[in-house]
């Protein structure tokens, strides 16, 4: 039989609402800031680029709600 292990808990990190300190959270970790204690943590913001194309949305929203 082969050792199946399971998968790793994912790592999330997180910002604090009152003292700004970094806190890796895992998915079964009390929400709760390592630093203060402070209860309301944000997430933080993704480093990759995100794009977002407002002219082609908004050209299929015409589309939508034109009347022939």
């Amino acid at each position: 039989a082969e050792d199946i292990q399971p998968p790793k808990q994912q790592l999330m990190i997180y910002i604090c609402g009152e003292c700004h300190a970094e806190n890796e959270i895992k998915s079964r970790d009390p929400i709760r800031c390592r630093e203060c204690g402070y209860r309301i943590i944000f997430k933080k913001r993704t480093e990759r680029l995100v794009g977002f194309d407002a002219q082609r949305n908004l050209g299929i929203q015409r589309n939508v709600f034109t009347y022939t």
